[in-house]
């Protein structure tokens, strides 16, 4: 049986949301989130010439993080984020090849097997459909690539902050991003294979999640 979060998400609020956070999102959320996005890519193989697909890239904070050479591609379904990271990269080029889309990545336009990794940071629980969306990073992703995420989580029922995670939902997907989807297991369901997961951020309450396509 599918892992499905209670909670109804409205894809077009969530487009709007983010677009208005777009001028404070990295002063409001930069320093809460950041440190999972860092341990995110120390999982990244550091090899050269990489096809990279960051969904979620959000206002390109993470530009500077990619292993030397990478050829990165990401995508943002609010204009607003990537408007903001199109002016963080025109000064801050760091030797990469750069490209960014307006794009929702529950149906992206790329052909099947376009990258050697995906990286999907904090938009897993932001989506109405997350099984749809992680079977479209299994379809983008080479055989053998790596997905890489960070996420908000719930975990293992019966654990008081996870209930507390659950009734909480409703208030949080207002925010952004819902609390009661168990990722890792939407993850596994949709086909890829996970081989890692571990908490990070203040107090270990995100999941760092890292996995393959076979």
């Amino acid at each position: 049986m599918k892992n499905q979060s209670k909670t109804k998400i409205n894809g077009q609020y969530m487009e709007r949301l983010y677009s208005f956070y777009s001028p404070f999102y990295d002063f409001v959320f930069g320093k809460a989130l950041e440190p999972g996005r860092r341990e995110a890519f120390k999982y990244l193989s550091a090899r050269p010439g990489q096809k990279i697909l960051e969904i979620g890239i959000g206002t390109g904070t993470s530009l500077p993080l990619y292993p030397p050479h990478s050829h990165i591609v990401g995508i943002d379904i609010a204009e607003g984020m990537i408007k903001k990271a199109r002016k963080r990269l025109a000064t801050k080029q760091n030797g990469h090849i750069v490209e960014l889309h307006v794009m929702d990545a529950c149906n992206m336009t790329f052909p099947d097997n376009s990258f050697d990794a995906v990286i999907a940071s904090y938009v897993i629980t932001t989506v109405p459909d997350p099984h749809k969306l992680c079977r479209e990073i299994l379809r983008v992703l080479r055989p053998g690539g790596q997905v890489i995420a960070v996420q908000h989580s719930r975990g293992e029922n019966g654990h008081l902050l996870e209930k507390a995670k659950d009734v909480l939902a409703p208030l949080f997907v207002r925010i952004g991003f819902t609390t009661d989807l168990d990722v890792p297991k939407v993850m596994r369901e949709s086909g890829l294979c996970i081989e890692h997961v571990c908490g990070c951020n203040i107090f270990h309450l995100h999941r760092l999640i890292v996995g393959t396509k076979h």
